[in-house]
């Protein structure tokens, strides 16, 4: 019995999807739940077009395995172990994604793997990642749309991302910030470019022109949206219609930008005839040292990942003295999912909430995308100052309501307020199989007197970041 390219294609991607079930499943729920990654389900038909656009040349190239591929692929299972046992799903989904590539050419080798490299490459599109970008994004939509405002000579005040004209008062929320405009333009900029130029120059400079032209082009539709509400006295563009009037502007920035792109555009290259292509094929045994190196990798990976996935827990600490009086809070309150421990209430004169996680897992962790120390819905951010052990911020509702939180996750031996450096500490005791037990606590007051009451939080906020909050979790 003898493979050909295709059969050692299909067994790779068997074997892929078998062992890295666990994190291939978890990126297809994304793409179900977000709309910002529902482009994720295109990505595996068109990499596949690609691939059988190439495939005269895959088909007749010689499959000597490239050993050398067992290297990155050591990386990459050490990267997936470091994403699944520290809940970082962007490092365990890319390095789960990325591991399909280096496992095909290992198998295949150099020669029948090159022509398969831009869809290679065009795969990593199916991970769902750029959300990190949405504040940024906001702030950027914010700025184009104060500018447009102004040069159209509309008296306007923006603090945060409020904007206020005479007419109305706005907000640009996450949906407006235009995250899937820039991840949908980048994606199909970038397969544009590929299937319609031959010149490396022109398909780096197109891709830079669909990363480019959606972040303008939100900043205008923004602009478009707030005088549209302005010039009808607020009737239109301030409900759902405006998301509407979005994706319709979208549609003619993407025929903007493929008219552009089809001016410089490259002749399609001539196909061989398929009478002059020949087959090749080999025997398992030459695939042996490939196999049998993958398969070590694999089980020293999978084997280790079970090993340290089940550390033993420690009993929750009493949080009872942090909270005086137990009452509820305003719609300021922080959002923190899945809990094993969530209380609200007074300390002296300040609002309290404490979120406790025992543990750190896919159904439980501590550091979230979908976690915020304020209700963002609501509230929006003024200012932010950050110190060693804590952060201080400043936010406001359209009410015109100011509100100070100063807030902190504290783990056994660190607290900061760097959500990064946590999770790294969590990730680093996960690896060495030790519970990741932490706790968020947020302290807040009204910033009515704005001098006093800073200065109260801020004094407050370094003795119980600084050495109160630890020791709960060292048992003292």
């Amino acid at each position: 019995m003898r493979l050909n390219a295709l059969s050692i294609l299909i067994i790779t991607t068997l074997l892929w999807a078998l062992a890295f079930y666990p994190s291939i499943w978890s990126t297809i729920q994304i793409w179900e739940r977000s709309e910002t990654f529902t482009h994720g389900f295109l990505i595996a038909p068109i990499c596949i077009y690609l691939i059988r656009e190439r495939w005269h040349l895959i088909q007749s190239a010689p499959i000597k395995p490239a050993l050398i591929a067992l290297i990155p692929i050591a990386g990459f299972l050490g990267l997936w172990i470091i994403g699944s046992l520290g809940q970082i799903a962007v490092a365990e989904q890319f390095a789960a994604f990325a591991l399909l590539p280096l496992l095909i050419w290992l198998m295949l080798g150099n020669a029948a793997s090159r022509p398969m490299l831009f869809a290679m490459l065009f795969w990593m599109f199916s991970v769902p990642a750029g959300e990190f970008l949405i504040p940024q994004l906001q702030e950027v939509t914010a700025d184009f749309t104060v500018f447009f405002l102004k040069l159209t000579g509309i008296p306007t005040y923006r603090e945060g991302l409020f904007i206020a004209i005479p007419g109305g008062l706005f907000e640009v929320a996450v949906a407006c910030s235009g995250i899937r405009y820039l991840i949908a333009s980048f994606c199909l900029g970038t397969l544009y470019a590929y299937l319609n130029y031959t010149s490396s120059k022109k398909r780096i400079w197109f891709i830079l022109f669909s990363l480019a032209l959606p972040i303008l082009a939100n900043g205008i539709r923004a602009y478009g949206i707030v005088m549209i509400a302005h010039l009808s006295d607020m009737k239109y563009a301030t409900g759902v219609d405006h998301l509407i009037y979005g994706w319709l502007w979208f549609g003619v920035v993407l025929f903007i930008m493929f008219a552009i792109g089809n001016i410089w555009r490259d002749p399609v290259p001539k196909r061989p005839d398929s009478s002059e292509i020949t087959t090749r094929n080999v025997s398992p045994a030459t695939l042996t040292k490939a196999a049998g190196g993958l398969i070590v990798l694999l089980a020293v990976a999978l084997g280790y990942k079970i090993n340290a996935a089940s550390p033993t827990l420690p009993a929750q600490p009493d949080f009872g003295p942090l909270i005086s009086q137990e009452k509820a809070l305003g719609n300021w309150q922080p959002i923190f999912k899945h809990a094993d421990l969530n209380k609200t209430g007074k300390l002296d004169d300040f609002d309290v909430y404490l979120a406790y996680y025992s543990t750190n897992d896919d159904s439980k962790e501590l550091i979230n995308s979908t976690h915020h120390a304020y209700n963002f819905e609501r509230w929006t951010l003024i200012n932010r100052d950050t110190f060693a052990n804590y952060r201080l911020i400043e936010i406001n509702n359209a009410a015109g309501q100011r509100r100070y939180i100063a807030y902190s996750y504290v783990t056994d031996r660190l607290v900061s307020p760097v959500s990064l450096k946590v999770k790294l500490y969590q990730t680093l005791q996960a690896i060495l199989g030790q519970p990741q037990q932490a706790v968020f606590v947020a302290i807040s007051l009204p910033a009515n007197d704005i001098n006093d009451n800073k200065q109260q939080i801020k004094d407050r906020a370094e003795s119980l970041f600084g050495a109160t909050l630890p020791g709960y979790l060292n048992g003292n």
